[in-house]
Formats: C-alpha cells, sequence, structure tokens
C-alpha cells in the first residue's frame, strides 16, 4: 500500500488571521511536506501524477492530505477534495492532517458517515501535552482542545494519530515522558513522533540564531525517544520515529536531519544494545 501526499489546498486558522497570522513557531510547510507548492493540480491530479512516476497505478494507495489543516473548512470544501480521490482505482480511505481546533458538528458528523464506509485515519497535531509549551510555540490551541477531539472521533469509529514533537523549547525529559504517559491513556490509535528542526524563515529560526534555542544531538535524541517508547501503550501504532529535511529546503539544525538513514541507524542500534521495547514501562493508571 502507498501513502501519497496530497495538497487539499486548504489553510489554517493560526496562519489565516483567525487565531493568527505567523503561524507555529516551529512551521514551514514547504521544509515539511513535499507536496506544499503543488496546489497548481487538483489533489485527484496529484494522485494521478504520483502514481504515474511510481508506475503504481490501480496499486492500493492511500491519499494523505497533508499540508496545513485538511478539516477547516465547510463540509461542502471538505466533500469536494475528498470524494473525488475516494473515487478513484485503488483508493482505499484517507489520512487526514489536521489541527484539534478545525473541527465543527458538521464534520464530525460528516467524517463519522465517512469512516463507515472507507478506512479513515485523522491525524492531529499536538506536539506537547503542555499548555505552557504550546503556547511558547504559538499553537493556538490547549491540551484539552485535542483531548475533547480525540475522544469524539474515536467514539465516531475513526483511526487517531497524535502528532509530538521531541526538543521543544523548555520542555524538560519528565515534561517529554508525561506527554508520553498522557498519550497512552487516551484512546489515541497511533504517534508520530519527530525531533524538533530549526526551519529558515521560521520564529524558532531567528531564536536559534540568537541562542534562545537549542537542538538535540542525534545520540541525545536516541536516549529520549527510546524512553518516550517505553512509555507509550504497546498497541498505539508508531507511525514515525525521525523526520528529515535537507539545507535546500531551509533546514538550519539539528544538520544531522538531512541524513534521515544514518539518524535511523543510530536510533536504532541505540534501542537495540538496550533492549529497547515500546510500552515496556506503561502502566495502566499512568496520566
Amino acid at each position: 500500500m502507498l501513502k501519497i501526499p496530497i495538497n487539499g489546498g486548504f489553510s489554517c486558522p493560526n496562519r489565516d488571521g483567525v487565531k493568527s497570522t505567523v503561524g507555529c513557531f516551529f512551521c514551514d510547510n514547504r521544509s515539511f511536506s513535499p507536496v506544499a507548492d503543488e496546489r497548481i493540480l487538483s489533489p485527484v491530479e496529484q494522485l494521478t501524477s504520483a502514481l504515474s512516476r511510481r508506475k503504481a497505478m490501480g496499486k492500493p494507495v492511500l491519499p494523505y492530505l497533508q499540508p496545513f489543516s485538511n478539516t477547516y473548512g465547510t463540509v461542502e470544501t471538505l466533500k469536494e477534495v475528498y470524494e473525488p480521490l475516494l473515487h478513484q482505482s485503488g483508493v482505499i480511505g484517507l489520512a487526514i492532517g489536521t489541527r484539534p481546533d478545525c473541527f465543527t458538528e458538521d464534520i464530525h458528523r460528516y467524517l463519522a458517515e465517512l469512516a463507515e464506509r472507507t478506512y479513515l485515519s485523522v491525524e492531529l497535531g499536538l506536539q506537547s501535552s503542555h499548555d505552557g509549551t504550546l503556547e511558547v510555540c504559538n499553537r493556538g490551541h490547549t491540551f484539552d482542545d485535542f483531548k475533547k477531539t480525540l475522544y469524539r472521533l474515536s467514539s465516531d469509529g475513526i483511526e487517531t494519530v497524535a502528532h509530538v514533537m521531541i526538543g521543544l523549547p523548555g520542555e524538560t525529559e519528565a515534561m517529554m515522558i508525561q506527554t508520553a504517559k498522557r498519550l497512552a491513556a487516551l484512546p489515541c490509535t497511533g504517534v508520530k513522533i519527530h525531533q524538533l528542526m530549526v526551519i529558515e524563515g521560521t520564529e524558532f529560526a531567528e531564536w536559534y540564531k540568537v541562542r534562545k534555542l537549542s537542538v538535540f544531538t542525534v545520540e541525545e535524541y536516541a536516549r529520549l525517544l527510546a524512553a518516550f517508547l517505553t512509555h507509550l501503550r504497546p498497541d498505539q501504532h508508531i507511525h514515525r520515529i525521525v523526520a528529515d529535511a535537507t539545507r535546500e529546503n531551509g533546514l538550519v539544525a539539528p544538520l544531522w536531519s538531512a541524513d534521515k538513514m544514518a539518524a535511523l541507524s543510530v536510533i536504532n542500534k541505540y534501542m537495540d544494545e538496550r533492549g529497547v521495547r515500546q510500552g515496556s514501562e506503561w502502566i495502566l493508571s499512568d496520566t
């Protein structure tokens, strides 16, 4: 099964002025998403083009609506993007990236109906379970917002994935572990984890230049990631453990992020040597 990133043309309340005009302080979709600049083509055209390049026409495929907030709009707007994709040959469902504050009652009802007729996974950006950290990052939502949306999606039978970052400014190791424990206590199907990356043009890039922000070495990240994983539930699917970017796409730090395979090698070696196992420290009542 192929997971194909798609730009649905959505915006974000943290960028269009509803909550902020500058966005999250770490965010530049041109660096994080390979399709951030592909809105010239329709979502279906993007999918067809990607499958043609991969010579994968007709194979099982999961369109992944990735850049910005893909539930930010009316139900009619969502249907204009979602439904044509679902009618393409080989499409088995949808993966939708969004924020916990981009839902209305009408959208919840539509997604519940959608989940009854196709596979549906909703990735909710959280980054941290600590409201102070979310404020520092200019996220524009709280952990309670995340929990309310997660519980609603779960009650509607929709798979949920929490997106978190390790290494956000001001967070101690204990705070990062607390986020893992809190996620383990929620009906969260999966977790996507990656390191804080400093990207040119973001507020955090300015902080980094004046040493207001630091980043982990790959060895430090491997240790913290391993600890984080041990506190998640054993049944929570891990969708990602490290992200990558390039200097050409604005990567400032940590530069080891430009070589994902080398980073994975360090992480895997660390975990293998210490026998790290997801969920080994998980306690049912842990919150």
